[in-house]
């Protein structure tokens, strides 16, 4: 039996087109682009000409990425069908790529063993924080301040002494913020100065002092602050009293630049790019597992003046564009989009009720108040079945997206 195969730029219908907002494919692409990009030169982001660039970028990285994390999840209530979906989005492709790095790092460490469950891989982090993020959402969803007490959170986590890698627990409480922005940019905030004309000439200011700043201040930057996976130095609090003035810099900063960045990418449809857009959860999950063979075999000390550093930029959008198209993503469905339904009970469909008519007869325990014996007019309430209309649209995104 022949299988068919997708092709290289299938036909997309205008249903379709036009159930994805642009704008979002748009920032999915170039962030995508900015995070092979800042992964490619990891090891040697402190080479003068590629240390601004790395600084400038971040927040069009991490942050950006959270942030759309955040604005396609819903605060509804966590039903085991939800549960199910946050297993088989998120959980297995955690475990399922873990272990290709696991078997990549088997092959060029001579032979040594790691096994990245507790620990995440190589960028593999914000799966298992996105993990959390959906699963917490409902609850953080009852503070009355939300989006205020993660970065209280945040700026109190890097005073545990033994916080760190390990679950992406630091990582975790330090993005929280950007992941709950992206939610409440969904629910309607700064919704008219994103749009306003004003906004955009802001933004080019907000992206101007950040690239200025960046190349200015690059030596005495520290990129551990952008990383935030630790304490603050030992993590006791009379060692660093005022460590989480800098921590509280970097959120401000990386919240700002990001809604400038997000502001700035085009709304409308882009010829390729927004197309590519589609596939930008792919290219952040498959990215390394493609850079860590050609770093082991090639490495990055090639890369020296301008013109190689504008190559390797040349090689990350490259890169990102092919780990999105059509037919990379149709082969690796079985990694970011696997399908257990063996492993769980049937879903059952709630059960149909038929509205109460006038002419039934009234239930024994059931007081009468239509004001004749035996006849009630009842009302039925909904059937809830624990998915509300706009998590329905954001796990219909979610499935498009994967």
């Amino acid at each position: 039996m022949r299988l068919p195969l997708p092709r290289l730029w299938p036909r997309t219908s205008k249903a379709r087109r036009a159930s994805r907002d642009p704008h979002w494919d748009n920032i999915r692409y170039f962030s995508g682009v900015l995070v092979v990009f800042g992964h490619a030169m990891d090891s040697i982001a402190d080479r003068d000409g590629l240390r601004w660039l790395y600084i400038a970028s971040w927040a069009m990285r991490v942050p950006v990425f959270v942030m759309v994390a955040g604005y396609f999840s819903s605060a509804g209530a966590l039903t085991p069908r939800e549960g199910r979906r946050l297993i088989e989005s998120i959980l297995l492709p955690y475990l399922a790529i873990g272990l290709l790095h696991t078997l990549q790092r088997h092959h060029y460490d001579d032979g040594e063993w790691t096994y990245y469950t507790v620990e995440p891989a190589w960028g593999l982090w914000f799966l298992l924080s996105l993990l959390f993020w959906r699963a917490g959402l409902p609850y953080l969803a009852q503070l009355r301040y939300p989006l205020a007490t993660s970065v209280v959170v945040a700026l109190l986590a890097g005073y545990i002494a033994d916080i760190g890698s390990a679950f992406s627990f630091s990582r975790t409480l330090t993005f929280l913020p950007f992941f709950l922005l992206g939610w409440r940019l969904r629910q309607g905030l700064f919704r008219d100065a994103m749009r306003a004309p004003w906004s955009r000439y802001a933004a080019l200011g907000v992206l101007a002092v950040t690239f200025t700043v960046s190349w200015s201040a690059r030596h005495d930057i520290k990129l551990g602050w952008l990383y935030m996976k630790g304490p603050y130095g030992q993590g006791h609090l009379f060692d660093a009293p005022f460590a989480w003035t800098t921590r509280a810099a970097v959120l401000a900063a990386g919240a700002v630049i990001a809604l400038a960045f997000i502001r700035l990418v085009p709304r409308r449809r882009l010829p390729v790019i927004t197309y590519l857009g589609a596939g930008g959860l792919t290219i952040y999950l498959l990215h390394p597992l493609v850079l860590r063979p050609l770093l082991e075999r090639y490495g990055v000390d090639w890369v020296g003046p301008w013109p190689e550093q504008a190559a390797l930029l040349l090689f990350a959008i490259a890169l990102a564009s092919l780990l999105a198209t059509p037919p990379v993503r149709w082969l690796s469905r079985p990694l970011v989009q696997p399908r257990i339904g063996w492993l769980f009970r049937p879903e059952t469909a709630p059960r149909a009720t038929r509205p109460v008519r006038a002419e039934d007869p009234a239930p024994a325990d059931t007081p009468d108040t239509s004001g004749s014996p035996g006849r009630q007019l009842a009302v039925v309430p909904p059937v809830y079945n624990g998915v509300t209309p706009s998590m329905t649209e954001d796990l219909a995104s979610h499935r498009r997206e994967t």
